[in-house]
């Protein structure tokens, strides 16, 4: 399915559309200042930090990281600081006040509340992501073919031991890191492999050089900016053309794909239009469609989608749709993982389908929500369809979703 890739500069944002089959998959919206304390700036941060509280009742601990506010850091997340740590293991077993430690924000800081950060801290590439505090080999459960998962599973362990030229060692918190094999990484050879470990090693080595010559609270690390971070997570292989508009953007853009994806090169073009460019694509009609509550179905049904602080409600509503109910849910189904991702819903989700009389039609259901969220970027847990037609699902939440984005 052809995929295209949209990027412009203006009003000091930076706007990021993904087309897949010519619908509108993903967007991307974040300040062009990487140095602002936008959400989207926020996560992924590396601080040397300290820890300043350890709270055994609400098992975590508060750390300095420098911010005005303290960072939370919960046992879960601390583990791995305590070598074969037991799934239990309390907070006040795996640090103490004035421990010094490298942390990670996962979650930004909200109103009166710090960052949430954790211990286990990554670095992320196009393919591959480095795990310093593990020591194994993980692959994307999306990479469901066997023969795929054990090729490049060999791959990663031949390009360590040097069987396709040298490669620096990566060394993790207790011995050589771990890796995390991306979907995206199906599609690549071991030359494409090798260029991201490297890469990707060299700015973990980096970042350990700082440490050593820094005092907590202290930042390390921030992610890419927005144009190489957008770059990085949404170009595949079958992307057929990546249009930058500006000719800033065009030079940043041009300069990522050299280093990091010289393959993409060829699918760089620079907009050569004076209007906004996704005016030029309707992109923004889309957006906005993609902001109101109602979903209207191909067969005439169509879907509620509403958001609150606890969780996201989606109403299935056939309307004067004459198929069966499951023809509807069918549709539903398929429609609801595009629209998630394309708002970045995050957080629990409960989808109330129509009500079926066979069960098997269930597993049915299930089956194609699944598979809409096959190259979802973040991990999802789908639950089983309730006697109720109700079916409970989680995303990992976004650093911001397209509503907060848009300042809706």
């Amino acid at each position: 399915m052809a995929e295209e890739i949209f990027l412009s500069v203006r009003d000091g944002f930076v706007r990021v559309a993904h087309i897949i089959g010519g619908q509108l998959a993903d967007v991307q919206i974040s300040p062009a200042d990487t140095k602002s304390d936008d959400a989207s700036n926020f996560v992924g941060r590396i601080y040397l930090a300290q820890v300043e509280r350890v709270v055994p009742r609400l098992q975590a601990a508060f750390v300095n990281i420098g911010e005005d506010r303290a960072g939370f850091l919960g046992a879960r997340e601390a583990r791995v600081l305590l070598p074969d740590a037991p799934r239990d293991a309390a907070i006040e077993d795996c640090v103490s006040e004035g421990d010094t430690i490298l942390v990670q924000v996962t979650r930004p800081p909200v109103n009166d509340k710090g960052a949430q950060v954790t211990a286990d801290v990554t670095l992320p590439g196009r393919a591959l992501v480095i795990a310093p505090c593990r020591s194994h080999i993980a692959l994307s459960r999306a990479i469901e073919d066997p023969e795929a998962r054990k090729r490049l599973e060999q791959d990663i362990v031949d390009i360590q031991a040097g069987k396709h030229g040298d490669v620096e060692e990566v060394e993790g918190m207790d011995g050589p890191a771990g890796w995390v094999v991306r979907t995206v990484a199906a599609d690549m050879d071991v030359s494409e492999l090798k260029l991201d470990m490297e890469l990707i090693g060299n700015r973990w080595n980096q970042l350990l050089d700082k440490a050593q010559n820094q005092e907590p609270p202290s930042l390390l690390y921030s992610d890419l900016g927005p144009i190489e971070r957008a770059l990085r997570d949404s170009v595949r292989g079958d992307t057929q053309k990546i249009v930058v508009e500006g000719d800033a953007a065009f030079t940043v853009a041009s300069s990522y794909c050299r280093e990091a994806m010289p393959g993409a090169l060829e699918a760089l073009e620079k907009s050569d239009k004076n209007e906004f460019l996704f005016d030029r694509y309707d992109i923004e009609s889309k957006i906005e469609a993609a902001l109101s509550p109602r979903v209207e179905l191909p067969s005439g049904g169509w879907l509620m989608i509403e958001t609150t602080e606890a969780m996201t409600t989606v109403d299935v509503n056939s309307g004067s749709q004459n198929g069966t109910p499951l023809d509807v849910n069918l549709e539903a189904a398929a429609v609801i993982g595009q629209q998630i991702q394309l708002r970045g819903i995050g957080g629990l989700v409960a989808i109330d389908f129509i009500d079926m009389s066979e069960g098997s039609a269930n597993e049915k259901v299930v089956e194609v929500l699944s598979a809409g969220f096959g190259q979802d970027r973040f991990p999802v847990r789908i639950g089983t369809m309730s006697d109720f037609g109700v079916i409970e699902m989680t995303r990992r939440r976004p650093a911001i979703s397209l509503r907060e984005a848009m300042g809706r």
